[in-house]
């Protein structure tokens, strides 16, 4: 057992109790693995049980957490970006280690950016990548504002702006933030592999207890919230896909609304293969999917960089991206909240809708994705890790969103959607691009890909999900990789999809998400400090060390 300089050991594996004797919970830390399990339980419950009662009260929630927590979400995601900035520029970065001295990555820069990369997209990316840019097209705050008009070509270059806001720099900032704070706390200083060892530095023993394993919940809550939200967007691409392709409104109507059954079975059959994915172990399912996955991504990346206006593309990256960064400062730090002289609240309405969704979906996958970040990253600098969990997945997006999004964007500029796309509802948007791109037998196939590219995401993600779930729960052990625990989750996360859409609807689940996220964000705000205190004793080992030499 190591010796820190805090004289602090966070335990591994499952708590002192005699749950832990069980076979059951063998390898797990039974007070977080039933907590979080009862709680998830409780929730579909009162779904069921009170359908109207809860969907009043999710309404009221949801209102509550964007009117006293939205600018904190904003200001949250600002200090959490300032911060990875000043650590960068710091020129001891460079010399302290998400390990030991002599430790050295284990993966190539190369395969490492592409892991980071695919850490962090799921589902949405896909779903989004021409939705938002059309809907930032037609309205976002520089169009509310009357600076420019909506459709026009400075309309596209602000549309990007805020599709690259939302899925830029601060998006991935967070990740890497909860990553640098597990890489010292693990890598470092020898703690498990689990969310409350980003903590120990304030807390220090408090660790091992109660407060410790609260973090931990917290931590699945948001993940379960994030992913929730990934599994929702996903089966509702697949069951537009599945409308457009068959022709039968039974998968979706006109409007792109899937009937519940249709939503339900879709929902079931996603998730009956992500039960058969996680039982067939990483080496075999889980790595299969998530790489015919990116390949399928990448050859639809490919196609449209084929078919789609080059110029457009171009315009849409350098523009988007130039604006974007010239007018981060503002960006990052603004509100949108209604001015004193002003009752005109669609600026504040479209940054709840956008904005806070989006902060909020970030912050709940931060203990997900960073988990993952940090485990490929033992030996890198500090300044390496934010550099590539930032930068590199950061171009990446754009890059897709320019690609994919700027293709649809042309054709409204240049004529040939005559507002076919900008009309479309939001999940039959990236179909009807590919209905003006190609040929009808080519489209047909074509969106064919796109739907088996929405299943794989989303049963990819979510069984990621699910992995880091099993992780968090046994407290950072490494004996808690039973099937048949993957197996409750997944019915877990199929329940509260399911039931969130019966009483509310799809937009519900976004809901859900922006309150269930709030918790966790004053855990991130908890890890900014825990960040700040770990780098400051590691300057210090790292002067005392070249004293020495």
């Amino acid at each position: 057992m190591s010796v820190i300089d805090t004289q602090v050991r966070i335990e591994t594996g499952p708590a002192k109790t005699n749950l832990g004797q069980y076979s059951w919970y063998q390898g797990f830390n039974p007070f977080v693995a039933l907590t979080t399990k009862m709680l998830a339980a409780a929730f579909v419950l009162a779904l069921l049980l009170f359908p109207q009662g809860a969907g009043e009260v999710l309404v009221l929630l949801k209102s509550t957490t964007l009117r006293l927590f939205g600018a904190w979400y904003t200001y949250l995601l600002a200090a959490i970006l300032g911060l990875c900035v000043i650590v960068v520029l710091l020129p001891v970065s460079g010399r302290i280690k998400l390990g030991k001295p002599d430790d050295t990555p284990a993966f190539g820069t190369p395969s490492w950016l592409a892991m980071m990369f695919c850490s962090g997209i799921g589902a949405g990316i896909l779903a989004f990548s021409v939705s938002e840019p059309v809907s930032h097209f037609t309205t976002n705050p520089d169009i509310i504002s009357g600076q420019i008009t909506a459709g026009s070509h400075q309309a596209m270059t602000s549309s990007f702006k805020y599709v690259f806001l939302h899925w830029g720099l601060s998006a991935w900032s967070c990740y890497a933030l909860l990553g640098l704070a597990l890489g010292l706390a693990c890598h470092r200083y020898g703690h498990p592999m689990t969310i409350r060892s980003t903590l120990v530095r304030i807390f220090g023993p408090r660790m091992n207890g109660v407060l410790g394993h609260v973090i931990d919940i917290l931590a699945i809550i948001a993940i379960i919230s994030g992913v929730t939200t990934t599994i929702v967007l996903g089966i509702e691409q697949i069951c537009s896909g599945l409308s457009i392709i068959t022709g039968n409104s039974w998968f979706a109507d006109s409007s792109g609304k899937a009937p519940l059954s249709t939503l339900l079975i879709t929902l079931t059959v996603t998730i009956s293969i992500v039960v058969l994915s996680v039982m067939s172990g990483m080496n075999n399912g889980v790595k299969w999917i998530s790489n015919i996955g990116m390949i399928l991504a990448f050859i639809v990346l490919g196609i449209f960089v084929a078919q789609g206006s080059g110029a457009g593309l171009v315009s849409a990256l350098l523009g988007g991206t130039m604006e974007y960064l010239t007018t981060l400062p503002g960006l990052i730090l603004n509100t949108h909240a209604p001015s004193a002289l002003s009752a005109d609240t669609r600026l504040a309405d479209w940054h709840g809708e956008w904005t806070t969704f989006y902060w909020a979906w970030w912050i709940a996958f931060a203990p997900f994705v960073g988990l993952f970040i940090v485990s490929i990253s033992k030996g890198r600098t500090v300044r390496a890790f934010i550099l590539g969990s930032v930068i590199g997945p950061t171009a990446m997006c754009f890059l897709w969103f320019s690609i994919i999004g700027g293709s649809a964007l042309s054709l409204e500029l240049d004529g040939t959607a005559k507002g076919a796309i900008v009309d479309a509802a939001h999940s039959f948007r990236i179909y009807q691009t590919v209905d003006l791109m190609f040929s009808p037998t080519t489209a047909l196939l074509f969106k064919g890909l796109l739907t088996v590219l929405f299943l794989i995401l989303t049963v990819s993600c979510s069984t990621a999900a699910i992995i880091a779930i099993k992780a968090i729960g046994a407290a950072g052990g490494t004996q808690a990789e039973t099937p048949l625990h993957s197996i409750v989750w997944a019915v877990f996360l199929a329940a509260i999809a399911g039931t969130v859409i019966a009483v509310g609807g799809i937009h519900a689940v976004r809901d859900v998400m922006i309150v269930a996220a709030l918790p966790f964000s004053l855990v991130l705000a908890l890890m900014v400090v825990s960040v700040i205190r770990s780098l400051i004793a590691a300057m210090s080992e790292t002067s005392r060390s070249y004293d020495v030499i």
